[in-house]
């Protein structure tokens, strides 16, 4: 693995880019302020503003560790606008593997825009910043999102039976994953 930091993606109809301070209002008004839009993720939707911005303050500040890796999705003819968010939320450098998780604004969904971003991130995940495995978890009452990572080319692995406490209730998750070797 190497830790060359979150750099921009272009795809055909993204850019995927670092979070700037200056997001955080379209962080809020697409996504973060949603409580539909956070039904499966495992965060409550933000209060104001206000702790959005401080979010976004915290991740600027971790873009100085270039094992830190998020990226704003955003459409390519508005860049500066973020529509969601891809990131590796763990890491395993002992066997060289990560985890991501992602997030599309509502209003974007069903474009096929969130597999064009995960797509992108495990190319460069995988080919760039030498990781062996990386994976994704989703809890399967969102197929969603299993849906996702198995047309971006991952790789059913396992349903985990109540396995994962979230949002007050005891649910079964499912995961994905991808081998550098299977590009």
């Amino acid at each position: 693995m190497k830790k060359i930091g979150t750099q921009s993606i272009e795809t055909k109809r993204l850019l995927l880019r670092p979070f700037i301070k200056s997001d955080y209002q379209a962080m809020y008004d697409n996504w973060a302020s949603r409580p539909n839009n956070l039904l499966h993720v495992t965060w409550d939707a933000h209060p104001n503003p206000d702790t959005t911005r401080q979010s976004i303050a915290r991740w600027v500040d971790c873009y100085q560790d270039l094992g830190f890796y998020k990226w704003a999705i955003c459409l390519k003819e508005t860049p500066e606008y973020a529509i969601g968010d891809i990131s590796v939320v763990n890491k395993d450098e002992k066997i060289n593997s990560c985890e991501v998780g992602y997030i599309l604004g509502e209003d974007y969904w069903g474009q096929g825009l969130m597999t064009e971003a995960l797509k992108a991130v495990l190319a460069f995940l995988l080919q760039e910043a030498g990781f062996n495995r990386v994976s994704a978890e989703f809890v399967t009452v969102n197929p969603a999102s299993g849906r996702v990572m198995e047309k971006a080319g991952m790789s059913y692995e396992g349903t985990l039976r109540q396995a994962k406490f979230h949002k007050g209730q005891v649910k079964d998750y499912s995961i994905y994953s991808i081998l550098q070797s299977d590009l």
